[in-house]
């Protein structure tokens, strides 16, 4: 968009027009802070306005609250395990409780199941019988690949999962009986077919993960997702929040160190039971132990599995380069 100030006009429309292209031109050269940094997270979801707007998208209800608390954990008594969730909100008219949680590791959908089941008991424990005064609803926002397995082992790859109370016919027809209701979104799935109002902040939070950002991606027409973006900008941090953020920041680091290098040593592992195997068929066919040929299928059988170059050429104790010159002749 590109203004003119040669000839000045000082409408109402003019000056719409004027303060909407600085808005867009803050947004465009601003960074903003990954929302996968738990600090980062709290900072923009306990506003209020944000956190109503979120809820309102995802769970499709409109919640009046005037407060969003932090760092919720049920009784001992009822919980045995000590569990927090991060963000939490009532609103005392509805008789609803909202509580969201973000997470980046540790995505055991039996750990959120049993919290979520546990804040249920929390609510017969004061009750006369077994009935519940109020809703429970909460929020599992996912911001990395989930490890989420069915019980099949298939490790799963939607966008929403959602969990609630409600019994079924043996036909699967659905018998409405309590509203509560767990949501789990995994920002890294959504796809086409994700709901828009929940891809909107999707979009946002994967977004604002990336090195290099575009603000254009995130749908800052939105009223609420505007005010997240600028409440996600990095420079207005507090010094408390700042060393907080760079602590969350150096324990992801960590958790990717552990994980990448328990993936080196499966592959490592895997590899030598696979030369092994390989190397025994081969003896059985009469093919000499450490020939040429077999090295080059090994090289290239890896290499085709996504084995990368450096840990092939450890294995085999050969350079890089070499291995390359292999794939590369042998390689159509």
């Amino acid at each position: 968009m590109s203004i003119s100030f040669k000839d000045t006009d000082f409408s109402v429309n003019s000056s719409f027009a004027i303060a909407r292209h600085h808005t867009f031109q803050y947004l465009y050269n601003m960074k903003i802070a990954s929302l996968d940094n738990e600090v980062h997270f709290k900072k923009v979801f306990t506003d209020v306005e944000i956190f109503k707007a979120f809820v309102k998208d995802v769970l499709g209800i409109e919640i009046e609250i005037d407060k969003v608390e932090t760092e919720k954990v049920l009784p001992s008594k009822v919980s045995p395990i000590k569990f927090r969730m991060d963000l939490f909100a009532e609103d005392k008219a509805k008789r609803t409780i909202i509580e969201i949680q973000k997470v980046d590791y540790d995505y055991a959908y039996d750990r959120f199941s049993h919290y979520f089941f546990a804040n249920l008991v929390d609510l017969q424990k004061n009750s006369q019988d077994y009935a519940y005064d109020k809703d429970v609803y909460v929020i599992v926002v996912v911001t990395s690949t989930f490890k989420i397995k069915n019980k099949n082992g298939k490790l799963l790859v939607d966008d929403v999962l959602i969990t609630d109370t409600n019994p079924r016919t043996l036909k699967g027809d659905k018998r409405y009986m309590h509203n509560h209701k767990m949501v789990i979104l995994n920002a890294v799935n959504a796809n086409d077919d994700t709901p828009q109002e929940i891809k909107d902040w999707l979009d946002l939070i994967i977004e604002s993960m990336k090195e290099e950002q575009d603000i254009n991606k995130i749908n800052t027409s939105k009223k609420a997702i505007n005010k997240a973006v600028k409440r996600a900008k990095l420079d207005d941090l507090t010094p408390e929040q700042r060393a907080e953020s760079k602590i969350q920041y150096m324990r992801k680091k960590m958790i990717a160190l552990k994980e990448y290098d328990a993936m080196e040593k499966g592959m490592e592992k895997g590899m030598e039971k696979g030369m092994k195997k390989g190397m025994e068929k081969g003896m059985e066919k009469g093919v000499e132990k450490g020939t040429i040929k077999t090295k080059i299928a090994v090289i290239l059988g890896l290499h085709k599995n996504g084995v990368a170059i450096s840990i092939i050429a450890a294995s085999l104790d050969m350079t890089a380069v070499e291995v390359e010159m292999i794939i590369k002749e042998n390689t159509k």
